[in-house]
């Protein structure tokens, strides 16, 4: 039996010939406008984004390509500290200051970079927190601070190599 193809005018189907062997394959590039393609196995591929009717998401109020990255920061970690360590940026501490305690800053800290300190025990003026340098700045100059008010807080913020950390 011949297989011919059947075209559809917009009214009716008509049969366009000569026959064609059993399968039918089209190479090349074909251009589609306004069609649906549907199926399990049909595949696009090479279509730029500017392409696409939603080319981008928005995270955090900024558009970010399909196919690109964004890193996405979430709040402050929140940690108990209860011996001397090396600060991470980004986090809370809360520091128990029934002995004295010294927390070192990060080695290599990057612009904006933000950590917080507070005196989770209200007894920072008996037992000091020591904030270390780690061979940094703190408002401009290489040293360290001392926390010694009971139930203090601070900030400090990584502006840069020149000023260093602000401690507000």
């Amino acid at each position: 039996m011949a297989k011919l193809i059947k075209v559809w005018d917009g009214t009716t189907w008509q049969e366009v010939g000569p026959a064609l062997p059993n399968a039918l394959t089209i190479d090349g590039t074909q251009t589609l406008t306004n069609k649906t393609i549907s199926g399990a196995s049909n595949t696009l591929t090479n279509i730029g984004n500017g392409s696409l009717t939603n080319s981008s998401i928005t995270v955090n109020g900024s558009a970010v390509s399909l196919g690109g990255s964004v890193t996405i920061v979430t709040g402050p970690a929140s940690t108990a500290v209860s011996s001397n360590v090396t600060l991470a940026a980004n986090n809370k501490y809360f520091v128990d200051t029934t002995a004295a305690r010294t927390l070192t800053l990060p080695a290599s800290p990057t612009l904006g970079d933000e950590i917080q300190v507070f005196d989770g025990t209200g007894t920072a003026a008996t037992y000091n927190i020591t904030i270390n340098s780690n061979s940094g700045k703190i408002n401009g100059s290489v040293q360290n601070a001392i926390l010694d008010v009971n139930g203090v807080g601070a900030s400090l913020i990584y502006t840069g190599s020149t000023y260093g950390w602000r401690l507000g």
